[in-house]
């Protein structure tokens, strides 16, 4: 059995904590030139020059990249999808271990996150705050003694920090208690929602735990009550698996395998299709049904979306074109991930 390195992600796919920034000089996002957003690039590629670390970032500005490149960033987490809507003045700074993304001229002028795999609320908050020095010594940062860091949003003013723990809920959704912990955790300035939805159906059966530390709250009490909920769901998913496991194993088996034939079978499979596969082979491999990790199947659902399968070509693709590729690829991926092996 290959080994899980990161903590809980057996259910947790990633752990991300941000920081949002704007610069006392510079207009809000909405309202500012472009010169002043080229400027905000410049002034955050001083910042991490000055800090030693221009080696470490390799700095993406989406006027240079195509629909697909940009979208293939936001299928591996490595900016948001609010970015994609300011290609014309959006840029990032992408660590080369993909731990750090540094966002500029997003809704606010930068968004700094920390990014690990699995539960690990606090070390991400220690990545992002380390970046969070480095640029607020290139420029003065837009503060008030009252309300904290100013933000586009004035929800997020205060310390302007979010944390999100990417969740894979499968059996909690079956057995429909998402809305029940949603609702409990909203008393508690918390919320339990899906990471995509597609005509009502949650891809990948994949849920994004978040808080924000806003005024009146700490960073440290935020990060601690994420880390808490985390810890309880996560604690709620796997009783439910081996509820459901000591019942009745053959079913589960049963479903990993028909994903797992369906993957070596198809010639067509939508993002739609191919995210609910992979859920189920995640769901397998955390139950020790396959020899791989819920990590190797998180970079395959990744590589897999739409916008990552149209880099594999260099034309305009059809959806049919699209859907065929995908299948092709899918089905090469995971007889290379798992051999001729069918199950453990």
């Amino acid at each position: 059995m290959n080994e899980w390195k990161a903590p809980s992600s057996d259910i947790v796919v990633m752990t991300r904590v941000r920081l949002a920034r704007n610069f006392a000089d510079v207009p809000f996002e909405s309202v500012m030139s472009d010169e002043e957003a080229a400027h905000n690039i410049t002034r955050v590629a001083e910042g991490i020059e000055a800090a030693g670390k221009k080696d470490a970032f390799t700095l993406a500005r989406l006027t240079d990249m195509n629909e697909s490149e940009r979208g293939r960033l936001a299928d591996h987490y490595l900016i948001s999808r609010g970015l994609l809507r300011r290609p014309s003045r959006g840029a990032a700074f992408l660590s080369k271990g993909s731990t750090m993304s540094i966002l500029v001229n997003e809704e606010d002028h930068v968004r700094i996150y920390g990014m690990l795999p699995g539960l690990q609320v606090e070390h991400a908050a220690d990545l992002a705050c380390q970046a969070d020095g480095w640029l607020d010594a290139a420029g003065a940062y837009a503060y008030d003694e009252q309300f904290g860091f100013l933000t586009a949003d004035p929800a997020c003013a205060g310390t302007g920090m979010k944390a999100v723990v990417l969740m894979h809920l499968p059996t909690m959704r079956a057995a429909g208690q998402i809305g029940r912990i949603h609702q409990e955790l909203s008393g508690q300035g918390m919320s339990l929602t899906p990471w995509r939805e597609e005509k009502g159906d949650v891809l990948g059966n994949l849920y994004q735990l978040s808080g924000s530390a806003v005024i009146g709250r700490t960073e440290e009490d935020m990060l601690g009550s994420i880390s808490e909920a985390a810890e309880r769901i996560i604690g709620c998913e796997r009783g439910v698996r081996n509820k459901i496991r000591e019942q009745d194993t053959l079913l589960i088996e049963d479903r990993v395998a028909r994903s797992l034939a369906l993957i070596r079978a198809a010639k067509l499979m939508s993002e739609r299709e191919m995210m609910q596969r992979c859920s189920e082979l995640r769901t397998g491999a955390a139950l020790g049904l396959l020899n791989t990790t819920g990590e190797a199947v998180d970079r395959l659902m990744a590589d897999m979306q739409n916008a990552s399968i149209e880099c594999r070509s260099m034309e305009k693709m059809t959806e049919r074109q699209r859907d065929a590729m995908r299948a092709e690829a899918l089905r090469e991926a995971v007889d290379t991930l798992l051999g001729e092996c069918e199950m453990v």
